[in-house]
């Protein structure tokens, strides 16, 4: 299927390690790519993870910090993000309103509970073997470099 209406591509709560807030995401996949419509609630604050695949973001609205291994961004509406593959990354919306995104992953990243996304960019007939890569969790300790990180802008947790 090359195409497909936004009214059949469903949103989903996607079950991700978090001490707060929720992930709800819209993801299709090509053959070696995947694009997610997510939206990360006030307070969503990510386990550190990492993953097989280069990420980047785009923010449509609102903001939210994006650490990368002992670095803070802070993204706001308009903001690009690059995230290396295998670079542990984590995310916490301090804000009190949404943060809504456009991902885009290469190859297509497979979230916990969404392995069913449609395979849109796909010609079933002609391309097979889409590539999807896992996250991997790392450890919580990562969450302690947010303290310096943070400070580098004057922000304190």
């Amino acid at each position: 299927m090359l195409h497909m209406h936004a009214h059949h591509v469903p949103e989903t709560v996607v079950h991700m390690r978090v001490s707060g807030g929720e992930l709800r995401t819209k993801q299709v996949f090509g053959r070696h790519t995947s694009l997610m419509i997510a939206s990360r609630s006030s307070g969503y604050h990510s386990l550190p993870h990492r993953h097989d695949c280069e990420q980047v973001n785009y923010v449509q609205s609102g903001e939210m910090w994006v650490f990368i291994e002992d670095t803070a961004y802070r993204l706001r509406a308009g903001d690009f993000l690059r995230i290396p593959p295998r670079a542990v990354h984590w995310a916490w919306n301090r804000s009190q309103s949404d943060c809504a995104l456009i991902e885009v992953h290469s190859p297509g990243l497979l979230l916990p509970g969404l392995d069913d996304a449609p395979e849109l960019l796909t010609d079933v007939e002609s391309e097979t073997g889409i590539n999807k890569v896992p996250n991997e969790w790392a450890d919580a300790s990562y969450w302690e470099r947010e303290v310096a990180a943070l400070a580098a802008y004057g922000v304190t947790r």
